[in-house]
């Protein structure tokens, strides 16, 4: 008898074994799992991270200052470039046929030196005036997450190789001074709860490799199930991040590992914060199918350029 196909969930992973010790016969109960989830939804979510629950709270301190600060001075902190610094609220229309997206958002990617022109996705940071926000309360606590951040998703990487059958080590070249963006989400109460062309953020799938989404207690994000277009509830759990699937790694595994669909609704008549971290991998690693059944190659680079050029007509 073959095994029974595997059920659309999205479980939550304790993955301190695994930290502990990746050859653990435990260890490899956990990377079955998140294949398991990685091949259905696409969704699922990790305790045991290691990730401190004080450098978290800092982290939405910071969303929740920079946010609170007037209109007029929010402006000055967009970036002429995309995916640094503000941006304001509406800027988005994820989901076709709906209304612009109801958030605000603020960028924040590795420092970069600064030099008369830049690479693609690799752009200076825009930070407050210390005047406006200490560097303790904003630009140091962002900055440690992001680094932090970036060592998980490492891990998770090859949690990810080993479930593909691949050596745990697959993906370190791609790892490698990666692209890796920490956005700070902020939700403001919908003013009208019944239209339903209003959403937090429209139904769309992530461009790349995966996402960690550190969320608050109000919930709203929403994953569809593919066979009945039902729309499934993840439920918050402030120690735990919310990892998917994006686009790069759907093509790269042909398909295996699945980027789904998803959308924030903000009904609750209050606020939400969420802190997405975006994992796009290094610039110049060349993608191939995993299977090696298409003679096609192109870097990360390309694909994030092509990706936003379809969605955006930018970069």
């Amino acid at each position: 008898m073959g095994s029974q196909p595997v059920q659309f969930s999205i479980p939550t992973v304790d993955l301190s074994t695994y930290l502990r010790d990746p050859e653990a016969e435990q260890a490899n109960e956990i990377v079955s799992a998140i294949r398991d989830a990685c091949i259905t939804s696409g969704f699922f979510q990790i305790t045991g991270h290691g990730i401190s629950t004080e450098l978290q709270d800092a982290v939405f301190k910071s969303a929740e200052v920079v946010f609170k600060l007037p209109v007029e001075e929010k402006i000055k902190l967009q970036s002429a470039t995309d995916g640094r610094g503000y941006e304001v609220i509406g800027a988005q229309t994820l989901e076709v046929g709906m209304k612009a997206d109801l958030n605000e958002s603020y960028y924040v990617g590795p420092e970069v030196a600064v030099k008369e022109s830049y690479r693609n996705f690799q752009y200076p940071n825009v930070w407050p005036s210390t005047d406006l926000i200490s560097e303790s309360e904003f630009k140091e606590p962002v900055l440690e997450y992001r680094e932090q951040m970036c060592a998980l998703a490492n891990i998770l990487m090859r949690c990810l190789a080993k479930g593909l059958g691949l050596d745990q080590h697959f993906f370190d070249g791609f790892c490698k001074d990666p692209i890796a963006n920490v956005r700070l989400l902020h939700y403001p109460p919908q003013p009208n709860l019944d239209d339903p062309k209003q959403l937090g953020a429209g139904a769309h799938t992530d461009f790349g490799a995966i996402t960690l989404l550190m969320q608050d207690d109000m919930g709203g994000l929403q994953v569809r199930k593919q066979d009945t277009a039902e729309w499934i509830d993840v439920k918050p759990n402030r120690d735990a991040y919310v990892v998917n699937i994006g686009d790069m790694m759907q093509k790269w595994t042909k398909g295996e590992y699945n980027s789904n669909v998803h959308r924030v609704i903000n009904r609750s008549g209050k606020e939400r914060y969420s802190v997405p971290f975006f994992f796009d991998g290094n610039l110049d690693y060349v993608l191939r199918p995993l299977d090696g059944s298409e003679d096609v190659e192109y870097t990360v680079e390309e694909f994030m350029k092509e990706r936003f050029q379809k969605a955006y007509g930018t970069k």
